[in-house]
């Protein structure tokens, strides 16, 4: 009997979480915040890498940290342009 109410609540559970409209929109916002905020301090950092890097005169390093960075850039600037991010079934 107990299994049957977990399984139940499982499924409420996983209901919530793949419909996506419980979720309030502030909840969503700040999530999103601190999304691009994560992304932002990542590229800001590795930017700072580069430099030194290169000050240091590892350009194969300082390279491959700029080809990270960029790519971070281009992945937040997509999701960022993106038209929507809900999951349309």
């Amino acid at each position: 009997m107990a299994n049957l109410q977990w399984k139940e609540k499982l499924k409420k559970v996983m209901e919530t979480t793949e419909s996506g409209k419980y979720v309030p929109d502030k909840a969503k916002s700040v999530g999103i915040f601190f999304f691009y905020l994560f992304f932002a301090i990542t590229i800001i950092v590795l930017l700072f890498f580069v430099i030194g890097m290169f000050q240091q005169n590892h350009y194969v390093v300082a390279s491959f940290l700029a080809i990270i960075s960029i790519g971070c850039l281009l992945f937040l600037w997509k999701v960022i342009h993106a038209d929507s991010l809900e999951n349309k079934n």
